[in-house]
């Protein structure tokens, strides 16, 4: 399903290249992804028994004129040819293929607590200065991480948190 997912979201950033509109796109399907987070649309859209009709209808009523044409053109697309359940999947790899054109380098932030949108963009800034890359954080929530952050970029990783820290203090004391 991952190399379908990818052809099917490389066609879309293909045609949004082509467009010139990568932001724009990628904004769409940003807000696509919201919507088919809810388990219960992406079951109603992945249904058999449910005609297509009634899928196109649900689909305007929901999207159209709202995103791009195109975008609209593709999710009618996707249920015509019973893809739809790829969906978030495609989104997926659209917004990676986005992030690598745009030259974002996406990474995950975790804390033992939930950061304030100014403290993800200080961290951001600095490894941004650091690598010589814009740098983007999608932050999770890690308890056992006692205090401080862990950052991971591009299968790097920067521990700077209580736990790890705690351990390295452990390691020093047993050694001796």
């Amino acid at each position: 399903m991952d190399t379908v997912a990818l052809r099917y979201a490389e066609a879309l950033f293909a045609l949004a290249k082509e467009e010139n509109a990568i932001k724009q796109y990628q904004k769409d399907m940003e807000a696509v992804e919201a919507v088919f987070h809810d388990k219960s649309i992406l079951q109603f859209f992945s249904h058999v028994a449910i005609q297509d009709e009634d899928k196109y209808q649900v689909l305007k009523q929901s999207f159209h004129g709202k995103i791009q044409t195109y975008v609209y053109q593709f999710l009618l697309l996707l249920i015509k040819k019973r893809r739809i359940q790829c969906v978030l999947l495609i989104c997926q790899q659209f917004q990676q293929l986005c992030y690598d054109a745009l030259g974002i380098q996406v990474g995950k932030v975790w804390s033992a607590y939930e950061l304030t949108e100014d403290q993800i963009k200080k961290i951001q800034d600095a490894l941004s200065t650091q690598l010589n890359k814009q740098v983007l954080l999608k932050q999770q929530v890690d308890t056992q991480l006692i205090g401080g952050i862990k950052v991971e970029i591009d299968n790097h990783v920067y521990d700077n948190s209580l736990a790890y820290k705690m351990g390295l203090l452990k390691q020093e004391l047993l050694r001796k």
